[in-house]
């Protein structure tokens, strides 16, 4: 039996050497594929250090990397830095990246409500592509970009804020408070009584009284426009548009001259005519002496303007007396008025 014969096995030299052609040429195909795999994998991985001053809550090696909620990679490395920064290597899938440059912001924040803590990648304007070894400085400036949204974080902030908050001062401001509530007290009172005599002693519906403040609205609407086109008349009165300067010296001789000497006038009839004036106030109460009662006077004399308006018809000639005398038996008026032809029994 040959060397490479099996029991049993009808093999013989050139189907070895085949099967094992076969076998070599699938070894190294799957030699090739590994490293090709490797050597792809190896391209989608990307390695960046983050240069920061602060670091949240949590945050060691290890600690995943997202990017819109979406796991990008892990923190590799913190190590500590010049001037208490601290330098963080992330390795990252290059592949899952979208829109991350070197103008990237970096958030401390809970991964879940047990406060497991997470890197937080955000998008940023106007950066360099991210390259492999790259440092991205977030310090000095750039320090705005970093963000502490850790549980920690909060919990010390809530803390310095009721430090802040809760103090003898903010008491001592509730109390002060409490006691001028007090002081306006009477005036919030009476504005509660006079709101409701409002309501009480309210005798037109509201409709109407909407009605006539719309109306009211109105007549503003319309004074408004009277008012702007007033100014706009004022403005376009050509004297002031051409010639400005005799506008100004008119306003001047009004201001300066006019005005003062008006003054002037009145103090001089001040001073001379407050004798006069002092006079004429005996006088004026006489006059009202002599009429104790002017509603009934006023009644009086219209009632005799009546009647001399009924005694006195007006004819084609005019106002004429309506008169009529009786004279008869009384020969000595009859005769000389009516003439001596008049009968006996005339009257007139």
């Amino acid at each position: 039996m040959p060397a490479y014969g099996l029991p049993g096995v009808a093999m013989d030299e050139k189907r070895s050497l085949r099967m094992g052609a076969i076998a070599l040429a699938v070894v190294v195909t799957a030699a090739l594929i590994t490293t090709v795999v490797a050597g792809v994998r190896a391209d989608s991985r990307l390695r960046v250090s983050l240069l920061t001053e602060q670091i949240g809550d949590g945050i060691e090696a290890g600690t995943e990397v997202r990017l819109d909620g979406v796991r990008v990679g892990t923190v590799s490395t913190i190590e500590p830095g010049d001037g208490g920064t601290q330098r963080i290597a992330l390795r990252l899938d290059r592949s899952r990246l979208f829109g991350i440059d070197d103008s990237l912001r970096l958030d401390y924040a809970p991964a879940n409500l047990f406060g497991i803590s997470e890197l937080e990648l955000k998008r940023g304007t106007g950066g360099a592509p991210l390259r492999d070894d790259a440092l991205i400085d977030l310090t000095g400036p750039r320090a705005k970009d970093v963000y502490d949204a850790t549980m920690g974080s909060l919990l010390r902030t809530l803390s310095q804020v009721g430090d802040s908050v809760l103090t003898p001062q903010v008491a001592a401001m509730l109390s002060r408070m409490t006691t001028d509530l007090d002081a306006f007290t009477p005036l919030l009172q009476a504005m509660v009584v006079t709101a409701g005599t409002v309501a009480d002693k309210q005798t037109m519906p509201i409709s109407t009284v909407l009605g006539n403040f719309g109306a009211t609205l109105d007549s503003g609407a319309g004074f408004v426009d009277a008012t702007v086109r007033l100014l706009q008349r004022i403005y376009s009165i050509p004297v002031l548009r051409t010639d400005r300067q005799l506008f100004d010296s008119g306003v001047n001789v009004v201001v300066e001259d006019v005005l003062p000497a008006i003054r002037a006038i009145g103090d001089a009839a001040r001073d001379q005519l407050s004798g006069y004036t002092d006079m004429l106030i005996p006088l004026l109460r006489a006059l009202a002496q002599m009429v104790p009662a002017p509603t009934r006077s006023g009644e009086d004399v219209s009632a005799l303007l009546d009647r001399l308006r009924t005694a006195m018809p007006d004819t084609p000639n005019g106002p004429l007396l309506d008169l009529s005398v009786d004279l008869r038996g009384v020969p000595a008026l009859a005769v000389p008025l009516l003439g001596l032809s008049a009968p006996a029994g005339a009257g007139r």
